[in-house]
């Protein structure tokens, strides 16, 4: 059986409370619901998804898709301006069958709590486990006891997973390589993937994890900041030039 999977950050943003109903910097449900229903997608992991963003994804989202996941904090702590601001789920948005949903609290102390949504789909007569995450994205320290958990959570259960999600790190992390290998070490058949990656098929990888001709970029973790930054420093010259 053929699925077809994605990952996408969509950004929280606190003050976009209205939405026009066109794409505007910063919003991004218009640009997430076109890219589901486009490429027919069949389980995308969401991170950073408010409240106020869900009832938008709720409104444009056909109605064959289920979102499922809890938030970070509960109703009891969402009265302090904090918890709302920074209140998001990993949200698990998907066109075939739940059997049940769990959200896990990751070690984060001192820093905001974090989360991974665990969602059981049942396909062709087989279930399937998916994971979806959001991890620490300064203190290195906490964002490796979150890696670790996240393999305590894999071994809950020898069922067939799939790992997505906004890990906030690179490839040349060494916690993050060890998080791998134990991964491969837990997957019973990765041959076909040791096997490209000794060939060096980039394009049969990137034909594999970019449907439909996309033009996607990976970008840094600050890549919002340095956006910021540059907006600042165009519209400084325009001013000085005119």
């Amino acid at each position: 059986m053929k699925l077809i999977i994605a990952t996408f950050n969509i950004q929280n943003k606190y003050k976009l409370k209205e939405y026009s109903g066109i794409d505007s910097y910063g919003d991004h449900t218009k640009e997430l619901v076109d890219f589901i229903n486009d490429n027919n997608i069949d389980i995308i992991g969401i991170q950073e998804l408010t409240s106020n963003y869900k009832k938008r994804l709720l409104k444009l989202i056909n109605k064959k898709y289920k979102i499922v996941g809890k938030y970070r904090f509960t109703r009891f702590f969402n009265i302090f301006s904090y918890t709302k601001k920074y209140n998001e789920a990993n949200s698990i948005i998907t066109n075939k069958k739940i059997i049940k949903t769990k959200t896990y609290h990751l070690p984060f102390f001192p820093r905001t709590p974090r989360i991974a949504t665990i969602t059981y789909l049942l396909l062709e007569n087989n279930v399937i486990r998916v994971i979806n995450t959001h991890l620490e994205n300064r203190v290195k320290k906490i964002r490796d006891k979150q890696l670790e958990y996240i393999v305590k959570l894999l071994e809950k259960d020898s069922i067939s997973t799939i790992l997505i999600g906004d890990f906030n790190t690179t490839i040349k992390d060494e916690q993050f390589n060890i998080f791998i290998e134990k991964l491969q070490q837990e997957a019973k058949s990765n041959d076909y993937l040791n096997q490209m990656k000794e060939q060096d098929n980039y394009e049969e990888i990137k034909e594999a994890l970019i449907p439909n001709n996309y033009n996607m970029i990976v970008t840094p973790k600050e890549i919002d900041e340095l956006i910021e930054n540059m907006k600042d420093v165009v519209a400084r010259g325009i001013n000085y030039g005119v």
